[in-house]
């Protein structure tokens, strides 16, 4: 009896011990709050830090650290072209795609999703672009290479997906042709090798909603079969304030979309690979909506009958996905593109420092490095910054 009154005892003890060792701590608002304000200190330390490791790492000032972002200089040997034959891209004889073809017939697509794009300065993200569209289940890519002929071309960044058959690149500097035209003379080069065409530049990423969805179940959607024109629309995505290029992926660095952001009502077109009677892509916003006149079957991004008319480019949808777009990226990449006149002809430095606006905070920091790269001064600016 002793010994279990013993044992009872000591059991006791025991309990009440760790009962008191494990009470939790009354919460001392003072030493919590701190401790948020220390953890908010470390982030804006990292930032700064990060911001000074970029510029450490090129031995570059903020106000030329831009260089780095200039194309590379490389002589190499281009295919010669003829500026005479404008229209004769991707010659069936000449594409990787001929064997598929005689194999298939003639009257039968050999690709579901394939991609035209022509890119000029984007070697730091074709690759990106490329690999974003072969993830969701595009299999081909036609591409326009439209950078100077001194400086390292796409079939260099390019060269492993080149070898494999899933890209294809014509080197179309000096041929004196407009973007539209580009998507003209393609598309009739190749419009029966491939059941749709997604035309979308190299900073403009479709995305869905549903991870398991691809380009071929979404388009492969039974409200898409009488459908030869798709209209997705943009969503636009700030600059997330950064200064500088890294080299992170784009997705990864600018995170933060605008939903409600004016320039959400543009679209981009999927179009149907098929010979249509008539000129597709007659005009520069004919790249955004496919002449009407040829391509009369035209739908919204879910399937609805949507025949717009050239200016007015219809309500954003997105109820399956929709087009990231990454139209400025980081403020010294904005500058350059002012810098060498972004479209030249006809080109107003002030309408595009406003778009900018539309999207992007103009801060103090930002117009300090645009008018150092620019060479120009935008005085709209310092006033409104002043005024705060």
């Amino acid at each position: 009896m002793e010994i279990n009154e013993k044992r009872e005892k000591n059991s006791k003890t025991f309990k009440m011990k760790a009962k008191q060792h494990y009470k939790f701590p009354k919460l001392d608002l003072k030493k919590i709050l701190i401790i948020i304000i220390l953890l908010i200190l470390y982030f804006i330390k990292n930032k700064l830090e990060n911001d000074s490791m970029i510029l450490h790492e090129t031995k570059l000032s903020k106000y030329e650290h831009y260089k780095i972002l200039l194309p590379k200089k490389k002589h190499h040997i281009i295919k010669k072209i003829n500026p005479n034959e404008k229209n004769k891209y991707f010659k069936l004889e000449e594409s990787v795609d001929y064997k598929k073809i005689k194999e298939k017939g003639n009257n039968k697509y050999i690709y579901h999703t394939c991609v035209i794009n022509r890119a000029k300065n984007e070697n730091l993200y074709i690759r990106e672009f490329v690999e974003h569209y072969l993830s969701i289940g595009v299999e081909k890519f036609y591409l326009g290479d439209d950078n100077p002929e001194d400086v390292e071309n796409l079939s260099d960044v390019l060269d492993d997906y080149i070898k494999k058959g899933i890209v294809e690149v014509e080197f179309t500097y000096k041929r004196n042709i407009t973007l539209y035209e580009f998507y003209e003379y393609t598309f009739r080069s190749v419009y029966n090798r491939c059941k749709w065409f997604i035309m979308y530049d190299t900073d403009e990423f479709l995305e869905f909603h549903d991870k398991n969805m691809n380009v071929k179940s979404y388009l492969d959607m039974p409200v898409f079969d009488k459908c030869d024109s798709i209209k997705i629309h943009w969503m636009i995505y700030d600059d997330n304030n950064l200064l500088l290029y890294d080299k992170r992926p784009l997705k990864e660095r600018f995170s933060h979309a605008l939903p409600n952001n004016y320039f959400n009502i543009y679209h981009k077109s999927i179009v149907r690979g098929k010979n249509y009677n008539g000129t597709i892509f007659d005009c520069l916003s004919a790249v955004h909506q496919p002449n009407l006149d040829a391509i009369y079957d035209q739908c919204d991004a879910v399937g609805n009958f949507e025949r717009l008319r050239v200016g007015y480019m219809g309500v954003a949808n997105f109820k399956y996905g929709y087009i990231r777009h990454h139209r400025y990226k980081t403020t010294e990449e904005f500058a350059l593109k002012l810098k060498r006149g972004y479209g030249k002809v006809g080109t107003n430095l002030d309408v595009m420092m406003e778009e900018f606006s539309k999207v992007n905070e103009i801060t103090a920091e930002k117009l300090d490095i645009i008018e150092h790269i620019v060479n120009l001064t935008f005085p709209k600016y310092h006033k409104n910054n002043t005024n705060k």
